[in-house]
């Protein structure tokens, strides 16, 4: 087990689910304990009883030797704002693969990136630096997902999509096989994406719509 701590940046709905997954991983000897959050709102844990709060701001913070940092900011701009800030004092981010994910061994993933519980990555799939995958999404083979990007919870990129860095995909949406989606692109939740995306773009499914009473 690695010494020093654990320390989540982001203290929203994303960071109050890492203290669990954070946990399952310090017990499972795969990360030093858990220390507390960071978050630039000290507000943010208010109402919420969790077995660790804030330590400080981001902002303020300068990490330790021993510290490891978990990104749990989901805006992909934000993460890595925050991240290069925190890199640029010394900080390290550490790698959070929860022990009921599912990863290929023929599957490359970077530094800082967090696969919660019941996620998947498939065959030769590579996953770039502090992305995010939420529980129950699944990275298809040959998959290529850039630095910085967030996959909610229930997202499914099948085979040989391309996906830019920045990029925020939400819960539910479906990306097809040999899709590219550019940098900076926003997939809303829900959507069904069957043809390239272009950098910087955001697409969005139909809403649902209230039907008649037969």
């Amino acid at each position: 087990m690695e010494k020093g701590r654990t320390i989540i940046v982001g203290a929203g709905g994303f960071g109050r689910e890492l203290i669990n997954w954070a946990n399952d991983c310090h017990h499972a000897g795969l990360l030093p304990p858990v220390a507390g959050l960071l978050d630039d709102n000290l507000e943010a844990m208010h109402g919420f009883s969790h077995s660790v709060g804030l330590i400080g701001t981001a902002v303020d913070f300068v990490p330790q030797p021993d510290d490891r940092l978990l990104m749990a900011i989901g805006t992909p701009a934000i993460k890595r704002r925050v991240a290069e800030m925190l890199v640029a004092r010394g900080g390290r981010f550490a790698t959070l693969i929860h022990p009921r994910a599912v990863v290929a061994g023929s599957a490359t993933i970077d530094e800082g990136s967090i696969l919660c519980p019941l996620s998947l990555v498939s065959a030769d799939a590579t996953i770039g630096r502090l992305v995010s995958i939420n529980a129950l999404s699944s990275v298809g083979h040959d998959v290529r997902l850039g630095d910085f990007a967030t996959l909610s919870a229930h997202v499914d990129l099948t085979g040989s999509v391309q996906v830019g860095e920045s990029v925020m995909i939400g819960t539910g949406a479906k990306v097809l096989p040999r899709v590219k989606v550019g940098e900076g692109a926003t997939i809303g939740a829900g959507s069904i994406v069957y043809r390239a995306v272009p950098a910087g773009r955001s697409v969005y499914a139909q809403p649902a719509k209230l039907l008649g009473i037969a």
